[in-house]
């Protein structure tokens, strides 16, 4: 599909794809210029009464290469992956998978990363 010969551009198909994909849009979580941001700070206690203090940071998908950004978009968590007793907060905000899955075909990948990387400063 050659989207840049359609009533859309490439750039719009992918601004309106990054604003609401199916959904949530990515502009929701990582911005409207796709840096990233602090989502949430949180406290959890375990039954040790041990305070964690931890941070979900969402990632900046604006200086990522294609490769990386096309396996991120449609991953499943990986159910197997394994975490240090310390690293409290990495699995708690591993395991509420925050990224939504979307089902996105590969233009459509292609469009958001073509519309993050073209973005107006």
């Amino acid at each position: 599909m050659d989207i840049n010969n359609s009533f859309i551009t490439k750039y719009e198909y992918g601004k309106m794809l990054y604003n609401n994909p199916r959904g949530i849009g990515c502009n929701s979580c990582h911005g409207n210029d796709a840096r990233g941001r602090k989502m949430v700070d949180f406290k959890h206690q375990l039954f040790d009464k041990k305070v964690y203090n931890c941070t979900l940071i969402i990632p900046d998908i604006k200086s990522i290469d294609y490769e990386t950004f096309s396996q991120k978009v449609n991953t499943k968590k990986n159910i197997n992956l394994k975490f240090e007793k310390e690293q409290v907060c990495e699995k708690l905000i591993h395991n509420a998978n925050v990224m939504p899955t979307y089902f996105l075909v590969e233009e459509e990948i292609e469009a958001i990363f073509y519309y993050i990387q073209n973005m107006k400063k």
